[in-house]
């Protein structure tokens, strides 16, 4: 960049005041007073003591670029090299810096529409296999099974879920059908499940008779919850409960059956009657006719233990109920 001006026509030392001149050219000196042996007047027909519009355009390249790193409009620092602005290079990176980020918008908008389209049309599947499955006889019930069951017979099962075939799978309501299966009172509890396409499952599980009691002639099958849940006669082996008021409720049936669930089988299946006057006082008449005074419900595997061992000692009545210290006679 070239900085040429038009030498001063009335004036040959035009370097030695080119850093101070006062109004319309003239020299100033430090002190501020101005020289008027170096004046002289303007010729009418040369150009006014400016720059040429070369030098023009030069200047304006120095103001506005600015140096390296510099801003449009920031402070020119005039000790600092200035790099000429290839206006074609800078103009085309701006060009295709400008389509790139164009082209990167279109890509996002395009990756964004096909997002969603997918999401939608998998919405729209889901809904469409669930209404298939909900109302299409397709996904209908065409086998129900029954598991676990072994005194109370499937039909009887199947007629109180009120499963009927050809219903839809997914119209089937499960709950509702297993609390009606649970009112069998040999039912001790019940899952109802489907298992696609076409199957709904009835798992059951039957209680199990732990005593049983008698009253009035009649004898009652009673499970470890104290549940009476059939009448009939017992299976062989199973003790009889005797207490003044047997059911779930009653402390002193709740202790016995705890007796009777928590001690080995040597010896439960040795125990032909309990009777219970109050939780805390439990006798036990073995089949063999003798009897063992066994207390409250508590630690009943230590007395079972020292139960087993003292059977061996001569006698008719043993008392367990302190383990550590059982006495026979």
């Amino acid at each position: 960049m070239s900085e040429r001006r038009r030498p001063h026509r009335g004036s040959g030392r035009r370097g030695d005041h080119r850093d101070a001149k006062g109004p319309r050219g003239v020299p100033v000196d430090p002190k501020g007073q101005s020289h008027p042996d170096d004046l002289t007047e303007p010729d009418d027909r040369s150009a006014p003591d400016e720059f040429e519009p070369d030098d023009l355009t030069d200047l304006v390249d120095v103001t506005v670029g600015g140096g390296s790193g510099s801003e449009p409009g920031d402070p020119v620092d005039p000790d600092e090299p200035v790099e000429p602005v290839d206006s074609d290079q800078s103009g085309a990176s701006g060009r295709k810096a400008r389509r790139g980020a164009r082209a990167s918008r279109r890509a996002r908008g395009v990756s964004g529409l096909r997002l969603l389209l997918l999401t939608v049309g998998a919405i729209v599947v889901v809904i469409a296999l669930t209404a298939v499955a909900y109302f299409s006889p397709l996904m209908s019930v065409r086998n129900i099974e029954v598991t676990g069951n072994s005194i109370v017979q499937s039909p009887e099962i199947v007629a109180a879920a009120a499963l009927s075939k050809g219903e839809p799978l997914m119209q089937v309501d499960t709950a509702a059908a297993a609390q009606r299966v649970s009112m069998i009172p040999r039912v001790a509890t019940v899952r109802v499940k489907r298992e696609y396409p076409s199957t709904i499952t009835v798992s059951v599980v039957e209680r199990r008779p732990v005593v049983f009691t008698e009253r009035d002639g009649k004898r009652y099958l009673m499970d470890k919850l104290g549940f009476e849940f059939a009448q009939q006669d017992p299976p062989p082996g199973l003790a009889e409960l005797v207490t003044s008021n047997p059911g779930s409720g009653d402390p002193s049936t709740r202790a016995a059956l705890s007796v009777m669930t928590g001690v080995p089988a040597y010896v439960a299946d040795q125990v032909a009657r309990i009777e219970v006057t109050s939780p805390v006082n439990i006798v036990l008449q073995l089949k063999d006719n003798r009897t063992v005074v066994w207390g409250d419900d508590q630690r009943n595997g230590e007395k079972a233990e020292t139960l087993r061992h003292v059977l061996g000692q001569e006698g008719t009545e043993y008392n367990v109920s302190s383990p550590q210290n059982p006495t026979f006679k």
